[in-house]
């Protein structure tokens, strides 16, 4: 598999399951020998690992980023339009800085609200945050960070839970859950749980479920969505990727209904430099914002350029 042009991560050793890393123990007597179909299993295994982790550092997927172990930052310059809301431009900053001199456990980090498929660029637009984030406990399947934002509100304490597992040689499942409480809203809690079933060692299919619910917000805010995504041309330079999606969301309260159905594709590829990443996205929206209103259809596409400022992706002299 080409790796030029590659995020850091996929490929390399720390593409192998964190069950690998860890130290052997001694071998069980009463445990029957090694044999082809045990290493067909763990070839099968760390090749859905490796590309479920290349889908996510080639995508810049936040929560695969944050728990990089090294620094990162990624300069977006978005434009979009809208059929219902028109065009708009926006910058947005994300990432990590490690805080060595203070603790290994401390990041500094720029948007730090977990992402997902299927998000429209106007729900992604959330204001400007900046905040700490402590590495509390990590275990091989499991983490816990402590997390301190601020925002014009003020602060915005929290606790973040990850847990991810494999149900098969194929299937996989993350699950996350975050704790905060915000000056103007009041406490909340996001749970997102994310399955994923390698099709073949190029097609990832995920599907993401997500629920918000706080003291200032409509009932539980949910979300589902699914994905497809595709690698191609691995064999040049700079390989492409798709991912296509679906996903509908709603709200609970006062009244439940279904506030968006969309459908849609994001195009991926690095440009120029292998730093430089160019995005297209079209989607079909069909939506209402309120239970009052009818439902209309609306098209929107999002071009997005992204810098991402990270120490294997330097271009530097020989």
């Amino acid at each position: 598999m080409a790796q030029t042009g590659m995020p850091a991560g996929p490929g390399t050793d720390q593409g192998a399951p964190p069950a690998e890393q860890e130290a052997a123990g001694p071998n069980d007597p009463n445990e029957p020998p090694i044999t082809w179909v045990d290493t067909s299993h763990t070839a099968i295994t760390n090749q859905a690992q490796a590309l479920t982790e290349w889908m996510d550092a080639f995508f810049g997927d936040p929560n695969y980023n944050l728990e990089q172990a090294e620094s990162f930052l990624r300069l977006e310059f978005i434009q979009q339009w809208d059929e219902e809301d028109g065009s708009d431009f926006n910058l947005r900053l994300r990432g990590k800085v490690q805080l060595p001199q203070i603790s290994k456990r401390l990041n500094l980090v720029f948007q730090d609200d977990d992402e997902e498929d299927g998000l429209t660029e106007e729900e992604r637009q959330q204001e400007d945050q900046v905040g700490l984030q402590y590495k509390l406990r990590e275990k091989s399947r499991s983490r816990v960070d402590v997390t301190l934002g601020w925002s014009s509100d003020g602060p915005r304490p929290g606790v973040r839970y990850r847990y991810e597992d494999s149900l098969n040689d194929r299937t996989s499942y993350r699950y996350l859950q975050r704790l905060q409480h915000d000056s103007g809203d009041g406490f909340y809690t996001t749970g997102r749980f994310d399955i994923n079933h390698i099709l073949d060692e190029n097609k990832i299919l995920r599907w993401g479920n997500r629920g918000l619910w706080g003291e200032e917000t409509e009932g539980v805010e949910w979300r589902t969505a699914l994905s497809l995504r595709q690698r191609h041309k691995l064999d040049t330079k700079r390989p492409v990727a798709i991912n296509y999606f679906t996903s509908i969301n709603g709200v609970t309260r006062p009244d439940s209904f279904v506030k968006n159905y969309r459908l849609g594709l994001l195009w991926r590829r690095q440009i120029y430099r292998d730093y430089l990443f160019f995005e297209v996205e079209p989607a079909y929206n069909y939506r209402r914002r309120t239970l009052e209103e009818e439902r209309e259809p609306a098209w929107s596409v999002v071009l997005r350029l992204e810098v991402a400022l990270e120490r294997d992706l330097r271009r530097v002299p020989d």
